[in-house]
């Protein structure tokens, strides 16, 4: 039986989110017997380069949701005619971004539909045709596999936490829906947007070839400005574990593991890091990983491609001397 499986294609600034493209790339390799549907809202006519990209992602077909009232983000008015759109199409799985308009949007649509939703996800499954999402729980001390009891199933999905594969080529049909926009300038006379600032959902850095991360092995905030150091001179981005950046070490925006980012770099080398399952997680998807820790035994030396029993700081010094 085929699952038939909706995917959220959030677009801003006149580009697809890294996220819509992670997720329809995981659906089409791990789901099986699927029909991959996407959808999206727009004001005006799409660009040609824009409307080629989105026949090449791997699509059975694309609804779009076409209106002026569609011009500014307007949560209320997203979520309705989305809402109209899931009814009219009725999905098994529908999949959003966890961006910082798929997290406002996801809730609002499941209170409209009366359905479930699993929020942040990192993993999806299908089995006898129904969802099962994993996402941390516990502070990420531990992962939830969370069954849907609603159709459809619902979840929001972590940037970063798929790989962008290759697409198979597919004949994408164009469907452009009819929402009711009845009442939709009363909703959005309630408020007026007196300025807009679009910054990336997913940042570079998570896509970095190489990304040198510290932990607790750093010993101190003035070996992460070293590392910091060491990065400009190689050309590679910086990161820190839960607990470096707990102890103020490093900024949140650079952590990685199941309460940070995930990450899917060529080369990963983890300084002073012992592995705990929350940070693996986030690192699952980089293609090779180093790791630096004074404790043979610590569960990331097992788990690296490369292992290196040895002072995270001393290693620092010599990469940095070596490339100064």
């Amino acid at each position: 039986m085929t699952t038939n499986t909706l995917v959220y294609i959030e677009i801003n600034n006149n580009k697809i989110e890294n996220v819509s493209k992670e997720i329809i790339s995981h659906v089409s390799k791990n789901f099986d017997d699927t029909s991959v549907c996407g959808f999206l809202t727009v004001n005006t006519t799409l660009s040609e380069s824009l409307f080629s990209e989105l026949r090449q992602i791997g699509l059975d077909k694309i609804y779009i949701i076409q209106h002026e009232a569609l011009k500014d983000f307007n949560v209320e008015v997203f979520s309705g005619v989305i809402s109209q759109l899931i009814s009219n199409i009725q999905p098994q799985v529908l999949l959003m971004g966890a961006t910082v308009n798929g997290r406002e949007l996801a809730p609002r649509i499941a209170a409209n539909l009366q359905i479930g939703l699993t929020a942040d996800c990192t993993d999806l499954k299908i089995e006898d045709n129904m969802l099962l999402a994993t996402r941390p729980t516990y502070g990420g001390q531990m992962m939830a596999t969370i069954y849907s009891k609603t159709l459809p199933g619902f979840a929001t999905v972590r940037p970063g936490a798929f790989l962008k594969r290759n697409f198979p080529e597919k004949n994408t049909e164009i469907v452009y829906f009819e929402a009711n926009f009845d009442g939709v300038y009363e909703i959005l006379n309630k408020t007026e947007i007196l300025s807009t600032e679009y910054k990336p959902q997913t940042d570079d850095w998570t896509n970095s070839d190489i990304i040198i991360a510290g932990g607790l092995g750093l010993k101190s905030k003035e070996n992460f400005e070293k590392l910091y150091k060491l990065c400009d001179l190689i050309g590679a981005k910086p990161a820190a574990s839960r607990a470096a950046v707990e102890l103020g070490w490093a900024p949140s925006e650079i952590q990685v593991g199941q309460t940070g980012r995930s990450v899917s770099a060529k080369l990963y080398i983890a300084l002073g890091i012992s592995g705990a399952l929350q940070h693996m997680t986030g690192i699952s998807n980089a293609q090779k990983v180093l790791a630096v820790n004074t404790d043979k035994n610590a569960p990331i030396m097992s788990c690296s491609d490369v292992a290196i029993v040895a002072d995270a700081t001393a290693v620092i010094e010599a990469l940095t001397n070596k490339f100064s």
